[in-house]
């Protein structure tokens, strides 16, 4: 069963043992073959349908694990935080022991390691092999997000942790780590241009999120919520890997875990994927509008985090990229509202969510949709059926407030806004024009024949709209339609119509739309 453990034998060496035998197929119940992957933390073992996660034996200067009792601590809290995220994919932590049948799982010998069980899922399903591979979808993104809003939901408030003053200490702190690796690698750490911008927007933002922290939004997140740590597993998409070793470090405003996920979404040039997975966060966690404002130096924050990771690994052109990307990020945006108004299967949502990518915000516009408010109103699934009191005129009417002022207090945060509902009644396209304040306002009114609206609605499945055919064949357009609003022939393909209104927009104001389109390119030069 491979070579014997001796009492003299060091914590190094008896893991090299071990690691040796899990290779060769020496390890009860982690049969041959079995492949081996590194992190500067773990070794992964993938036997059969399992993983078996090792820590390493060492000190870090953020991570403690040369001693058993340590390891142990370790593997138990990892398979417990990742059960809120992954229940399905996380087996437990298991003790290694080494006896007369040599190291086993759960065997009756010493104790001489321990390791995190897990399924084992197919690689070319994580999030990050997915955007390389061009197949990770707006779905996709979606789904994390949803998962991720689950996971926060469930999760205790810590009001004492989150302050201000922590993010100022982890932006002191990341300075601190890129320079002692630049030293290390023996180069120049780089610009501290987005340490500064990164300390004055936290300045600014510091009310906002000492009120959101008081008001129950510091919990317990992930902590690491990149590409690479998320997958689709039994058609689900699976977040793993959570931050274990450091509860503080992964006690932050909710907000903060989310614009980890944005952040690799924008870096990896999905920021169709990533506004998608905004607004589905923000619609699944009932979030405030007004926290939108937020997202700028989180994610900055975020994109500063991997650029010191890439300053210590050595990988330079990466840490350029993460730098620039962050004072992308924390660049100023002129919002603006966009609303989309059309009869039921005039293709209004499908035109809506291919334009909020484009606007100018951290993660393109925060997309309002009535059909959506209304179930989360209804606190129902965004596909499930609405009562019929739910469309009721009084019902009606307090949607369109709600759209009104959701879109108002979102545009106060400094974050474009699309409107799409049907905007049938004069009143409701009056208050969508106010909630824009003294931003930009431009509206689209899409006209399709009734045979071709009839024919989309017919084919709509898990769609947020209960509109059937026999409602869209009812629905008459306004009488009159008075500027702002434009008239589009929305019988043609989507591309088509994005691509007019977006050249409209550009027309009208100037500046700021194509922010995804320019934005993929800069990041990309840099």
């Amino acid at each position: 069963m491979g070579a014997r453990l001796t009492g003299n034998a060091k914590v190094a060496d008896a893991q090299c043992l071990l690691v040796a035998a899990f290779e060769a197929g020496g390890v009860s119940d982690a049969p041959s073959p079995v492949a081996r992957i590194d992190t500067h933390m773990s070794h992964l073992f993938l036997s059969g349908d399992q993983v078996f996660k090792l820590k390493r034996a060492v000190s870090l200067p953020f991570a403690d694990f040369s001693t058993l009792v340590q390891r142990r601590a370790a593997c138990l809290s990892e398979a417990s935080v990742n059960r809120a995220f992954a229940p399905s994919l996380y087996l437990g932590a298991r003790p290694i022991t080494y006896g007369d049948n040599g190291f086993e799982i759960d065997g009756s010998g010493a104790v001489v390691d321990w390791v995190v069980a897990m399924r084992r899922f197919d690689q070319a399903q994580q999030f990050d092999e997915m955007a390389r591979s061009g197949r990770l979808t707006r779905g996709h993104a979606e789904a994390a997000a949803s998962a991720l809003a689950r996971a926060h939901f469930e999760a205790t408030p810590s009001p004492d942790l989150g302050r201000a003053g922590d993010y100022a200490q982890v932006i002191a702190t990341l300075r601190r780590t890129e320079t002692h690796g630049a030293d290390q690698k023996g180069v120049s750490a780089g610009s501290s241009l987005l340490y500064e911008r990164l300390k004055q927007e936290l300045a600014r933002v510091a009310p906002r999120i000492e009120a959101r922290r008081k008001a129950g939004k510091v919990r317990r997140g992930h902590g690491d919520l990149h590409l690479g740590n998320i997958c689709m597993f039994d058609g689900q998409a699976m977040p793993f890997d959570a931050l274990e070793f450091d509860e503080r470090l992964a006690t932050t405003d909710v907000l903060y875990d989310l614009a980890f996920l944005l952040m690799d979404l924008r870096r990896a040039g999905l920021d169709a994927q990533a506004n998608a997975a905004m607004n589905r966060y923000w619609d699944g966690a009932g979030e405030d509008e007004a926290a939108l404002d937020l997202l700028a130096f989180f994610m900055g924050l975020r994109a500063c985090v991997r650029m010191a990771v890439a300053t210590v690994s050595g990988d330079s052109e990466a840490a350029h990229a993460y730098r620039s990307l962050g004072l992308h990020l924390l660049r100023p945006n002129a919002p603006m509202l966009i609303a989309i108004g059309g009869l039921s299967g005039a293709g209004k949502s499908a035109i809506a969510a291919a334009i909020a990518p484009e606007l100018p915000g951290s993660a393109g516009a925060r997309l309002l949709r009535s059909d959506v408010l209304r179930k989360a109103l209804a606190r129902i699934d965004f596909d499930a059926r609405a009562p019929q009191g739910a469309y009721a005129p009084e019902r009606r009417a307090e949607i369109y407030r709600d759209l009104a002022a959701r879109a108002a207090q979102a545009i106060g945060a400094g974050a474009s806004v699309v409107a799409d509902a049907t905007f049938r009644v004069s009143s409701t396209r009056d208050a969508i024009e106010s909630a824009a304040r003294a931003e930009p306002f431009l509206a689209y009114w899409l006209e399709a024949p009734l045979a071709v609206r009839l024919a989309r609605v017919a084919q709509r499945k898990g769609d947020a709209s209960d509109a059937d055919v026999a409602l869209a064949a009812a629905q008459t357009p306004p009488h009159e339609l008075s500027p702002p609003w434009c008239k589009l022939d929305a019988n043609r393909a989507a591309p088509v119509i994005v691509d007019e209104i977006l050249g409209d927009i550009a027309v009208r104001n100037g500046e700021g739309v194509g922010r995804s389109r320019e934005a993929a390119g800069e990041i990309a030069a840099a």
